[in-house]
């Protein structure tokens, strides 16, 4: 068929009535005229009519045969069986509402998860050929990979010749003052080739030259689009205004077209210019990321670069020759395995959902079916084919599937807007996730495979078997075939159900045992925020020190405030600066991590003293230095020192001075031997720490502590006024408790317990609503067996039991399957638990328990009912 011909038939579907009327008039102008030919010959009026008609043959066959050439058959047919359809749900609104909303249940959640799937593992990055992205490390050992130095990346990009751009990157916060109050600005310190690395361009303005990150004196920005809309009001005069940042004019030079960028926490980027000194040490501070060549192989890229390595370190120690550059896709560093992992688990899930969903609805249909056969046997008797039965049937499917599509995708829109703010913590910044057309194409394949799946089943069982013999009964209920069938749908539901739940328990478990994991801190009542220093009004320590000087006091003062603490990591939170320790006669370094406290940490946090003492007021920059390390560094300095005691102790730590990446390792004694706070993630070993006087070591980014015995309201006003009084330029940071800190820390865990959860609760609803359902047919099926039976002495209780046994069979059995499934597959979860076996009793016993009150519950409402039967009125009825 031609395109122009099948084009023409489908125009005749929409002028149906009017082509109908044309065919109709044609038939009888020819029928007329043949009969005035015949009058012409000699024949009477009858006669010619009879003869026109004998000659042009049926006209029904004619005007079928028309509309077959003239249109789509099968089109036709289809559209019938919709309009059919329609009609039909539309008289049974009870029975469609309870499909469509088990359908919207499964669908929806499906189609919300795919979502996220698809902008987290299926997308490719939103950046120009994002397979050529890469992020370039220093790896000093296996399995360890750190930031790497001003020389080294020099160094790489001077002898590298696989990337078509290189560019580092430094993550800085500054302090934004636009007219009100200031506020903080998260940004970047880049190198020329930024932009080029990552293929963006600006839409408004330029980005940077070569010569703006060679120590030029300009002071230029580039902003995000969503921070030229935000914070700049979407100034369309933006290129020729001077924002304050940290009390310094800075001229924006361009804008960013709308993109990835503006998901980022990042809002603008100014140039990076490497000082003399930065250009010598040996501080790993810089994040690398490039952009390969055209064609260039990542395996071939990484032994290259092991060659400029070797280059690099030809004077360096012997320990630091051993290292590597490694070089990864960007793709594979977004998204980690252990995200892969929970966002593949939780698809696995909702689609075991919409199994059950299925599940329920193809019961349903076969519950429908039951009641249909009388008017199924009817159409056939008048003719209608098996086919055409089963085609009507399935057609009926579509409508209710494409209708719950319809809902379902509804209710992923409300789903994802109720998660954006998970979703936006939780997934790297390169995910969008929106309904788009590759996610509602989805939700169509999804819609048309479970109307296949719901549909088949039961339009073979209604539409095959002896449907004439129908025509001699009453439809009074399912025949053995039709309740096996049920019965075996509900076990199934069962079971799949219980494999969701004994995979929440574990989740549920495994996040129990982690907030019971011991901090080594008081967490309640703890309030936090952090205040960046800028170098331009804070230049040299002392300035700084009196800083934190006046802020503690000013904040010790306040009603309600107990104790006061300054540090330089968050408490509870990775300290991401990695430096060394050497002890007096050893050559071998200790790898420790540095964290800058003042006086009143260990107090405010509750953190005791094992041996010495902590940080105190004395610990002045003119004092001697002092350290106090944690108990994990102490056993470390026994098996490697063999130090006894560690108290007294003289050792060098590495430290970088004050807001410079230049590193210095001087002398320093051991004060004291604190008892270890978590700074590591769960599953990790607490690290080696040391704990440096913050008045000797002054830090640029610190974190305010204040323990607080009032309404928390009222001492983060009294925490912004301090800093305000101080130095009112300053803004707060993000102002939050320990506790919520704390439940940050276990999100990662914590998430996909709660989700799973969520879709378990789910599957066990759908699964206690479809043996409600077979149980509360069966009831009625058995209605006159039960009457008879009563009327001959049986119990109520007795019939209650039976009913009862009956549905607990039916959980049996599911339970068993599923209990099959849930040790094959809850396996997989392994890397998510926290000391919890995939096989743990504990949690295939209460989901079995959690199934079994499930089916009693379903399973109660019609023993019940059936207990109370009337065997009298039962008997009339039913007579």
């Amino acid at each position: 068929m031609t395109l122009r011909r099948a084009a023409h038939n489908l125009l005749a579907l929409l002028r149906k009535r009017r082509l109908e009327q044309e065919l109709e008039g044609e038939i009888e102008a020819h029928l007329e005229l043949a009969e005035r030919d015949a009058v012409a010959r000699g024949l009477s009026p009858e006669e010619a009519r009879r003869e026109a008609r004998l000659r042009f043959g049926g006209v029904e066959q004619v005007k079928e045969l028309h509309r077959e050439r003239r249109s789509f058959v099968w089109l036709e047919a289809l559209m019938r069986d919709l309009r059919y359809g329609l009609s039909s749900l539309a008289r049974s609104p009870g029975f469609t509402a309870s499909v469509v909303a088990v359908l919207a249940l499964g669908i929806g959640a499906n189609v919300a998860m795919f979502s996220v799937v698809d902008a987290v593992m299926l997308k490719p990055l939103p950046f120009a050929e994002p397979d050529r992205l890469v992020r370039v490390w220093e790896a000093p050992r296996p399995g360890v990979t750190n930031a790497t130095s001003a020389a080294n990346f020099l160094e790489w990009k001077r002898l590298a010749s696989d990337f078509e751009a290189l560019s580092a990157e430094q993550s800085i916060s500054v302090a934004l003052q636009n007219g009100g109050e200031p506020s903080r600005l998260n940004g970047k310190a880049v190198t020329a080739e930024y932009f080029q690395v990552f293929g963006t361009q600006a839409r408004m303005g330029r980005t940077f030259t070569a010569e703006e990150d060679q120590g030029s004196s300009a002071r230029v920005i580039v902003l995000s689009h969503a921070a030229w809309q935000n914070d700049f009001g979407a100034d369309p005069d933006i290129l020729t205004r001077r924002p304050m940042l940290d009390g310094e004019p800075y001229q924006v030079i361009g804008v960013l077209a709308p993109g990835a960028f503006d998901r980022d926490e990042t809002k603008f980027w100014k140039p990076l210019a490497f000082t003399p000194v930065e250009r010598e040490s040996k501080s790993h501070w810089l994040m690398v990321y490039g952009r390969l060549r055209a064609g260039a192989a990542l395996a071939q890229v990484n032994e290259r670069m092991q060659a400029v390595y070797a280059a690099t370190m030809e004077k360096a120690s012997e320990e630091e020759r051993q290292g590597a550059i490694v070089v990864e896709r960007l793709a594979s560093l977004l998204v980690g395995a252990k995200l892969q992992r929970s966002i593949s688990i939780a698809f696995g899930a909702v689609a075991l959902v919409l199994l059950i969903a299925c599940a329920n609805v193809a019961n349903l249909l076969l519950a429908k079916g039951a009641t249909r056969s009388k008017e199924l046997a009817v159409r056939s008797a008048l003719g209608a084919s098996r086919s055409r039965l089963v085609a009507q049937l399935l057609t009926e499917t579509l409508v209710l599937c494409l209708v719950g599509g319809a809902a379902g995708v509804l209710l992923a829109k409300v789903l994802l807007q109720a998660a954006t703010p998970v979703l936006k913590e939780a997934l790297p910044f390169t995910a969008e996730v929106t309904l788009d057309l590759r996610v509602l194409g989805f939700a169509g394949a999804v819609a048309l495979g479970v109307a296949l799946l719901t549909g088949i089943l039961p339009a073979l069982q209604t539409s095959f078997g002896s449907l004439a013999q129908s025509l001699n009964r009453a439809a009074r209920g399912s025949s053995g075939s039709h309740a096996l069938v049920r019965r075996s749908i509900v076990i199934g539901e069962v079971g799949l159900s219980l494999v969701l739940v004994c995979g929440a328990l574990l989740l549920l478990k495994s996040l129990l045992k982690l907030q019971q994991i011991e901090t080594g801190i008081r967490v309640e009542h703890v309030i936090t925020t952090s205040v960046d220093l800028p170098k331009s009004s804070y230049p040299t320590p002392e300035k700084a020190s009196q800083f934190y000087a006046a802020v503690a006091e000013r904040l010790q003062a306040v009603p309600g405030v107990n104790r006061v603490g300054l540090t330089s990591h968050m408490p509870l939170q990775w300290i991401g600066n990695g430096e060394a320790l050497r002890e007096p006669g050893e050559s071998k370094l200790v790898r420790v991590r540095l964290k800058r406290v003042d006086a009143g940490y260990f107090q405010t946090l509750g953190i005791p003293l094992l041996a010495g003492r902590g940080v105190t007021t004395r610990d002045t920059a003119s004092a001697p230095l002092v350290v106090v390390i944690n108990e994990a560094l102490a056993a470390r300095l026994k098996d490697v020192g063999r130090v006894q005691e560690a108290v007294g102790r003289k050792v060098r730590v590495s430290m970088p001075p004050f807001g410079e990446p230049n590193m210095s390792m001087p002398e320093v004694e051991i004060a004291g031997v604190i008892r270890g706070e978590r700074v590591g993630p769960p599953g990790m070993p607490d690290p080696a720490v040391v704990y440096v006087p913050m008045a000797q070591a002054p830090a640029v980014h610190v974190k305010l502590i204040v323990l607080a015995q009032t309404d928390v309201a009222a001492v983060v006003s009294a925490m912004r006024e301090a800093v305000r009084a101080v130095d009112p330029k300053l803004p707060l940071g993000e102002v939050a408790t320990l506790e919520q800190v704390r439940a940050r820390t276990l999100s990662g865990a914590s998430r996909p317990a709660w989700l799973i959860g969520v879709f378990a609760a789910i599957a066990a609803l759908l699964a206690g609503i479809g043996l409600y359902g077979v149980i509360s047919h069966t009831v009625s099926q058995r209605r006159r067996e039960i009457g008879i039976r009563m009327a001959l002495g049986a119990r109520s209780r007795d019939v209650l039991s039976q009913v009862l046994r009956n549905a607990m069979g039916l959980v049996s059995i599911g339970l068993g399957l599923g209990l099959l499934g849930a040790l094959a597959l809850t396996r997989v979860m392994k890397s998510l638990l926290y000391e919890v076996s995939p096989m743990d009793p504990w949690a295939f016993a209460a989901g079995c328990l959690a199934m079994i009150v499930v089916g009693l519950m379903a399973g109660w409402l019609p023993a019940h009912r059936a207990a109370g039967v009337d065997p009298v009125t039962t008997l009339r009825d039913e007579g």
